[in-house]
């Protein structure tokens, strides 16, 4: 019996590793052709269209919605909440220093590709908050994505009741998407930008969880 089971176990590792390496590369290779057809301007009908329907949304209810939603995705709101988690004895380790360590290293990504790619951010006339900096890719939604489903992942590994990891993983997902869709409404980003920043986000996810299952939970290859 304790052989099948270490069997099955080995098993759902194996399955784990190839469908998170599986999605990395696809991300990977969407995000290349992605920023491939935004150098060469490819995606410039496709991003005024669907702007101008997010912008048509616009009203003083939403705006009291998405203009505030979209400050969760900034640095030092991000770096409070993981913070927290690394103050306290319970999630220091399981949680905090992990989402702390890969979360500095995706920033540093994000920033070397906005140089690189030096891409002018929307009008300021459709800005409905103060943003400078370059537009491609959306670091709001990469790092929202990386490090909030980086909590995500290490919730529902080390959360003991799986009715809270479920609520958590929902309210988090949303909080994730809502970050992405509010960069487009508030006017500082381009779809493209926030569908760059995803991808990214999911790349680094990926291969990180990967990274920390293989050292910190020890599963087989």
């Amino acid at each position: 019996m304790e052989q099948q089971l270490n069997l099955s176990r080995n098993n759902l590792s194996r399955n784990s590793v190839m469908l998170r390496t599986a999605v990395s590369a696809f991300a990977l290779t969407a995000f290349c052709i992605l920023a491939y057809n935004v150098s060469q301007g490819n995606t410039d009908a496709f991003d005024r269209e669907l702007s101008g329907l997010i912008y048509s949304l616009r009203n003083d209810f939403t705006k009291s919605i998405f203009v505030p939603w979209t400050y969760l995705g900034n640095a030092a709101v991000i770096i409070s909440a993981i913070g927290v988690l690394t103050v306290i004895p319970r999630t220091r380790w399981s949680i905090g220093m992990p989402s702390a360590i890969t979360g500095s290293l995706t920033f540093i990504l994000y920033k070397f590709l906005k140089q690189n790619f030096a891409r002018p951010r929307p009008d300021e006339i459709f800005h409905l908050i103060e943003q400078g900096g370059f537009s491609f890719p959306s670091g709001h939604s990469m790092n929202g994505l990386f490090c909030y489903g980086m909590m995500i992942f290490l919730i529902r590994k080390t959360c003991e009741d799986k009715a809270a990891a479920n609520i958590l993983s929902v309210v988090l997902g949303i909080l994730i998407t809502g970050i992405g869709f509010s960069r487009i409404f508030v006017g500082v980003h381009y779809p493209t930008d926030v569908i760059g920043g995803f991808l990214l986000g999911m790349v680094c996810l990926m291969l990180v969880s990967l990274g920390i299952d293989k050292l910190r939970y020890n599963f087989e290859k």
